[in-house]
């Protein structure tokens, strides 16, 4: 995507997500609020995460877009046990920073839906994370109903550009799986489009 499109993406994205997340911000929170240790945050945005990791926890957040870096630094200011780089979960610059199995948590939320390679950064996961460590998923999904999930084909080259680089046909919950990492805890839901959620072990 163009800058200036990221520009705008990024000025317009909490208002247009604004009751989502009114939805959505109890999910975060049982999610994220009881990890502790050293935690990736993939894809932070605007900081959606930000308001429910402990004080205790020790955050690396990572986000490609600048925008919404410039963003979410803004409404964050001050959360020592945030730290925030803008780079993407893919670049190779990022083993610099993160050493294998380091790692007690990853959180990916709402955004493996826009990794160019979500396979690729799924196996960059496992080798961060600490055998006992945890990947924490809060994804929207391509619908199991055949005629729902259709729509969804037909939409998606549109929502791709519309939505910043936004899949909508990613069978993430399968993928995750496939890769090795064992549910936890586990969930689907709705809000308009399919939801999973869950905690998921490194297997």
């Amino acid at each position: 995507m163009g800058k200036i499109y990221q520009r705008i993406f990024a000025a317009v994205y909490d208002g247009v997500m604004k009751s989502t997340e009114a939805h959505l911000a109890q999910n975060r929170e049982k999610l994220i609020g009881a990890l502790r240790g050293t935690i990736l945050d993939v894809g932070f945005g605007t900081g959606a995460n930000f308001p429910f990791f402990h004080k205790d926890a020790q955050v690396i957040a990572v986000e490609p877009s600048k925008p919404m870096m410039q963003k979410a630094v803004r409404k964050y200011k001050s959360l020592p046990h945030v730290s925030m780089y803008n780079i993407g979960v893919n670049d190779e610059r990022l083993d610099e920073l993160i050493k294998p199995h380091s790692l007690d948590a990853v959180v990916c939320t709402l955004v493996l839906c826009t990794i160019e390679d979500p396979e690729l950064a799924l196996r960059r996961f496992k080798n961060w994370l600490k055998p006992e460590g945890k990947l924490v998923i809060m994804e929207h999904i391509k619908s199991k109903h055949r005629h729902k999930g259709r729509l969804q084909e037909l939409f998606n080259p549109a929502w791709k550009v519309i939505g910043d680089g936004c899949n909508l046909t990613r069978e993430t919950d399968k993928l995750v799986e496939s890769l090795g990492f064992v549910p936890v805890e586990k969930q689907y839901f709705k809000r308009t489009i399919s939801f999973v959620e869950g905690v998921y072990s490194n297997g």
